[in-house]
């Protein structure tokens, strides 16, 4: 199995815990358009990609900044309740002394992750971002993960993409990376199982442990 010189992340979910505050925010939208949502609709129209989400749902596109300008009025209401995981800042210090390169590839817009990165401690920590706005095709087209990958000069045989959905999983390997599942409030394990990761974790701190069985040096 190739050697991993780059780790890279999806952001909600996986490094950061943001379901709560990001479903008021996307509840208040649909409020606002009309829209009944139960659990379980929301769960069958939730998508990484906001506007998939929108389209789904038939906001039409004329109407979206409309949309996202509620969503980021809403999420900014409750930002201070957006936590890291429990042990992601120590996964990231491992990942970070055996040298790996670390990248984030989120479907989160520009300016709020990267408002979250800094008030989080993180805005030093990764070598390559890449937000909503930076591709035209958004997960689980590959586009940015290979973007990030390109960034760091690593090939996508020798990176580990890790996320929290079926299209991280579906993203990393179009791309051609080993990819990791973490278990989380936007997602379960039947779903992610069904999406055939390299492995499946129960939390974030598992992480620093798969990566000498994936070929990094410990």
């Amino acid at each position: 199995m190739p050697t991993v010189s780059a780790v890279l992340f999806d952001w909600d979910g996986t490094l950061a815990d943001s379901f709560a505050t990001t479903r008021y925010a996307s509840l208040s939208v649909f409020e606002h358009f009309g829209i009944r949502m139960d659990e379980a609709r929301y769960q069958a129209t939730y998508r990484p990609d906001w506007h998939e989400t929108y389209r789904q749902l038939g906001i039409p596109e004329s109407r979206w900044d409309e949309a996202g300008a509620i969503w980021s009025a809403k999420y900014l209401e409750r930002r201070r309740a957006v936590k890291l995981f429990p042990d992601a800042l120590r996964a990231l210090r491992s990942l970070s002394d055996r040298k790996l390169r670390l990248g984030v590839v989120t479907s989160a817009d520009r300016q709020r992750f990267h408002e979250d990165l800094h008030r989080l401690g993180l805005a030093d920590r990764f070598d390559a971002l890449v937000a909503f706005e930076d591709t035209q095709n958004k997960k689980p087209h590959p586009e940015g993960l290979l973007l990030a990958l390109s960034r760091l000069g690593v090939e996508p045989r020798n990176a580990l993409y890790v996320g929290d959905r079926p299209e991280d999983v579906a993203m990393g390997k179009s791309a051609g990376t080993l990819t990791a599942a973490i278990v989380s409030n936007f997602s379960n394990e039947a779903m992610l199982r069904s999406a055939r990761p390299d492995v499946l974790l129960p939390t974030i701190a598992d992480l620093p442990g798969f990566l000498p069985a994936a070929g990094a040096a410990p």
